[in-house]
């Protein structure tokens, strides 16, 4: 069932997923249901890569990311361009810009800086946004897409230098 737009916002990412190939269908199918089946992360052959310890200072780095006043200019620009672009019915919310400026704290942190920059936002502004927005009538007429449309909004939006 398609979620109501409130609900949707409440979610960080919406990320697209292929169905699995034939040989992982195959595993799924033999060991769904059994007392053996792959019900850990082991079962699936994958080796945790982080401690619950580490997890938690990885969480701490990110609040501490700083997001200069010029990126939470361009995170805003980004998302206000979303409610004023024909393309769009509904834009990106408050909550979508409070999001994406997470987000690109957390890539910052993956990539050992404690600081944001507009590449984090670009990078991430799609995954953060395409599920806050919905396509006018005449834009899925047109044949556009929901990502044609804000990369091309993100192109649009001038980033600090």
């Amino acid at each position: 069932y398609p979620l109501p737009e409130a609900q949707l916002d409440r979610f960080l990412f919406k990320h697209t997923l292929d169905y699995p190939s034939r040989e992982e269908e195959l595993a799924i199918v033999a060991q769904h249901g059994t007392r053996t089946g792959m019900k850990t992360a082991q079962g699936f052959g994958v080796d945790p890569v982080v401690s619950a310890e580490e997890l938690a200072e990885a969480v701490a780095s990110v609040a501490e990311a700083r997001l200069q006043d010029d990126i939470i200019a361009y995170i805003v620009d980004i998302i206000r361009a979303t409610r004023t672009s024909p393309a769009l019915e509904t834009g990106a919310s408050p909550r979508a810009a409070a999001a994406l400026a997470t987000a690109a704290r957390a890539r910052a942190a993956l990539d050992g800086r404690d600081f944001v920059i507009p590449d984090d936002v670009k990078l991430l502004a799609l995954p953060a946004l395409r599920h806050r927005v919905l396509l006018s009538p005449g834009a899925e007429i047109e044949g556009k897409t929901t990502d044609e449309t804000l990369a091309s909004i993100i192109e649009q939006t001038a980033a600090p230098r």
